[in-house]
């Protein structure tokens, strides 16, 4: 199953400087959990109802814009309110929602974009 969200913003990377306001805090938390609730939405309208169990693990392809790349790990942790919202929207924790393989990273200016897939048992990735 695989699940296409926008470039996550740079307010939800690891790396990016929020302030010391208690208000650059808030402005913070929203951001993510937009990022978060768009996820479980996109979930929700691609889970397939008669195979609804919980997922194994997902893999990330990232489409940037430019070639000025982020590095891996930072355009991984920007991902991080997606994979709670998918996790929402299974009904699961995502303690146990692991990297199944390496993320990618290409350009597409014409559309930025971020692939999850999400895989499933060996039964169900055949009947599919």
């Amino acid at each position: 199953m695989k699940i296409t969200l926008p470039i996550p913003d740079r307010e939800v990377s690891p790396n990016a400087s929020r302030g010391q306001s208690r208000w650059a805090a808030i402005k913070k938390s929203k951001v993510v959990k937009d990022h978060r609730e768009r996820a479980k939405i996109a979930t929700m309208v691609t889970i397939d109802p008669q195979h609804c169990t919980a997922p194994l693990g997902y893999s990330l392809a990232h489409f940037f814009p430019t070639m000025a790349f982020r590095d891996e790990d930072n355009a991984d942790g920007a991902c991080k309110a997606y994979r709670d919202g998918i996790c929402d929207a299974f009904g699961m924790s995502d303690k146990n929602f692991c990297k199944m393989k390496l993320s990618t990273r290409e350009k597409d200016a014409k559309n930025p974009r971020v692939e999850i897939t999400i895989y499933f048992t060996e039964q169900e990735t055949t009947t599919k």
